[in-house]
């Protein structure tokens, strides 16, 4: 019996040293598995950043535009003509029209989105188009356009006729489809430029951008009348209308003779201030309320360049930085730095999110529509 229970200590105390040491190890291993997760937790490792500028078409675009309601977007492939929509982060595209267009140059789309002119170039000749989404038809428009654009409620387009015979040049109104046309002026700009101003009956028009001319803002109501002149004395000058229609961007030479462009606004009275920034009205939006302007600063500008001209004969291209402007203080604040530019951007055809909480843009070098997400 004595045996016995010796025999069973013995036993007794091999199982109590086995379970100490287990215990003991088990216990240590979960506290160094504990100090390793916190160290983890605790360590300067942090998720790789989203790039900031993100690639949102497959290809080339032509005439990119978001729905203010849906927030999606359109755009045409410039290769294939097909039309394509997509969610405002690029995801979900889907092929809206797959009828294929060959020579096509250019799109505007109606400010409800629902019809386009297109300008198609065919054998050296260009021909202006407009189709209807609603309806599913088209019409080609007479020859001697060189220029035409929608107003402000699409259900009319403006452009400038040619008469080969008369050799004579008019400002004109018409239907969509061209029909119902009437003279607004005469003119004798060759190369113009038009645009309606929003939230008026009035449209307004300037001579292409020459740094050798000056460049005259005028206006003139939607059915005639006295023409009047906005902004004179720039020369090189381009424009670009708030979305109400007070206010106008100018971008101009400095001074005549001046290689420097720079960025100004005016009034729809005519009242000048200087912004001193150095870049385009076509690198810049405007914000919905007006008060703020977003924009592109170009860099990489050869010396001895003729601005704009050289620019606009794409003689070359800039290197972008982004950056936003509020014109009733002055005060101006990048919208990325330029650690988290990681391409080369030269950058068109901006406008902003329906939210304004993200900029779009064509890259010139690749002509693909890019996110700049704030």
């Amino acid at each position: 019996m004595k045996k016995i229970f010796i025999i069973s200590a013995v036993l007794l105390a091999v199982v109590l040293l086995f379970l100490g040491i287990y215990n003991f190890a088990f216990k240590e291993d979960v506290a160094v598995k504990k100090q390793i997760t916190t160290e983890i937790k605790n360590s300067d490792i942090v998720p790789a950043a989203l790039e900031k500028i993100t690639v949102i078409s497959d290809g080339a675009v032509l005439g990119p535009v978001v729905d203010k309601k849906t927030e999606k977007i359109k755009y045409y492939d410039a290769d294939t003509g097909f039309v394509w929509e997509m969610e405002s982060d690029g995801k979900g595209k889907r092929k809206i029209s797959d009828t294929r267009l060959t020579g096509l140059k250019n799109v505007l789309w109606s400010p409800d989105n629902s019809k386009v002119l297109t300008t198609i170039k065919k054998d050296g000749k260009y021909s202006f188009y407009e189709y209807d989404y609603l309806s599913q038809k088209g019409v080609a428009l007479k020859d001697g356009l060189d220029n035409a654009v929608w107003d402000n409620i699409g259900t009319k387009i403006f452009y400038k006729y040619f008469d080969n015979v008369a050799k004579e040049r008019t400002l004109n109104i018409a239907n969509p489809d061209g029909s119902g046309w009437q003279k607004i002026i005469d003119t004798d700009i060759r190369n113009i430029v038009i645009a309606p101003i929003p939230f008026t009956s009035f449209v307004s028009f300037w001579n292409f951008p020459n740094a050798n001319e000056e460049t005259k803002l005028q206006m003139i109501g939607v059915t005639g009348g006295e023409i009047k002149t906005l902004v004179s004395g720039k020369y090189g000058a381009d424009y670009l209308w708030s979305l109400k229609g007070d206010k106008v961007l100018v971008s101009a030479l400095a001074s005549n003779g001046s290689k420097n462009i720079m960025l100004g606004v005016a009034t729809i009275n005519g009242k000048y201030q200087e912004l001193g920034i150095p870049t385009f009205a076509s690198k810049c939006v405007w914000s919905q309320d007006g008060k703020t302007v977003y924009y592109a600063l170009p860099v990489g500008i050869p010396s001895g360049s003729v601005m704009p001209n050289d620019y606009l004969e794409n003689k070359f291209t800039t290197e972008d930085t982004f950056w936003k402007m509020d014109i009733t203080t002055g005060e101006k604040d990048r919208i990325i730095e330029t650690t988290d530019i990681k391409g080369k951007y030269d950058s068109i055809n901006m406008f902003l999110s329906a939210t304004e909480d993200a900029l779009y843009f064509v890259n010139k070098i690749d002509q693909k529509l890019y996110r700049l997400e704030f």
